[in-house]
């Protein structure tokens, strides 16, 4: 009996996609110049879209005693996350926009990644979006996975990823500064780039597998 390979099924397929999509910021650094406000900008986008899919999960959801749907879960668990969120961005905007950017001469060219007017920054969000709405689709109505979820599975307002984002946001705002004067504006956000995604894929990976534990 031959085994389906584990990569090519659905579920590996998607997180290959996972990876792939954590390693284009750092192609964007390397090759197109984005920033590090870029960088992390681009972060707090996909958490805020993984939140937004996560209250669509938790109104269809149907494996629970409780007749669905579940309005008032998925907006409270959304306007939750949203308002955390936008402390974030409030941060990441005055810290690392005005401030850094400021000290370093670039004026508010931010300005142009926050309002998705770069070209490759633009296309790189949408195509973290469209990716995950195919994988929503398709695992959670044509898989049926909504059938076998419960509303409370995705309703925890503080989970790992929040607490990846505020190290990595916080914690990165410092590092950078750090390897920035030890090697340099370019080399030090390339090694910075690195460090990130590579911590994060780590981060995401454990997160992962303790998913599927609970599972």
């Amino acid at each position: 009996m031959n085994l389906p390979n584990p990569i090519l099924s659905p579920l590996g397929a998607s997180r290959l996609m996972q990876v792939i999509m954590n390693f284009i910021p750092l192609l964007g650094v390397i090759f197109m110049d984005w920033s590090v406000f870029a960088l992390l900008y681009v972060f707090w986008l996909e958490t805020l879209g993984i939140s937004f899919f996560h209250s669509l999960k938790i109104f269809f959801a149907e494996g629970s005693e409780e007749p669905g749907p579940h309005l008032h879960k998925a907006l409270s668990y959304l306007l939750f996350r949203g308002f955390i969120l936008g402390f974030y961005l409030i941060f990441i905007v005055v810290f690392i926009g005005l401030m850094m950017a400021g000290k370093q001469g670039e004026g508010y060219e931010w300005v142009m990644y926050l309002l998705l007017i770069e070209p490759s920054f633009k296309i790189t969000v949408l195509s973290f979006f469209v990716i995950k709405l195919i994988e929503f689709v398709y695992f959670y109505f044509i898989k049926n996975e909504k059938v076998m979820t419960s509303p409370e599975k995705y309703r925890g307002f503080f989970d790992a990823r929040l607490v990846v984002i505020h190290v990595v946001l916080v914690g990165g705002f410092f590092i950078y500064e750090y390897t920035r004067e030890l090697f340099g504006d370019k080399t030090g956000l390339v090694l910075f780039a690195a460090t990130f995604v590579l911590v994060k894929s780590f981060a995401e990976y454990i997160v992962s597998k303790g998913e599927e534990k609970l599972n």
